[in-house]
């Protein structure tokens, strides 16, 4: 059975804020952008988790410079913490990797709070 973005129980309590994950391709020369692929995660730890999880699967497909550099970040756990303290506060974070005239992208940015539970919380208070 073939599993693409496996859940694993976080080992801390999973409270906070949502993450909206993506990893993009971007050539700046033609103006185009490529997602290659996206997912919302429920806390700092699972976007980390998804981000690493990505940036092997990327690391896999790039030509040996490219994916020294991700493999670098990924082996280096002090990197890994300070991604996850940025997004704890919480704070957009990304990794650019350049590649040619590509630019690949792998971002974890705060979900911002839907106008509906706005417009829930703002009834209930009246």
């Amino acid at each position: 059975m073939l599993m693409l973005a496996p859940r694993f129980p976080a080992p801390v309590p999973v409270l906070g804020h949502g993450f909206r994950c993506e990893c993009v391709a971007y050539v700046p020369d033609e103006r185009t952008l490529f997602v290659l692929g996206a997912h919302s995660a429920d806390s700092a730890w699972a976007a980390v988790l998804w981000l690493s999880w990505r940036a092997a699967h990327l690391a896999d497909q790039l030509e040996l410079p490219a994916a020294r550099s991700l493999r670098g970040w990924l082996g280096d756990r002090r990197e890994g913490a300070r991604a996850l303290a940025r997004l704890s506060r919480p704070a957009a974070f990304a990794l650019i990797v350049p590649e040619g005239s590509a630019r690949y992208v792998l971002s974890a940015v705060p979900e911002e709070t839907r106008r509906e539970e706005v417009s829930a919380v703002a009834v209930a208070a009246a």
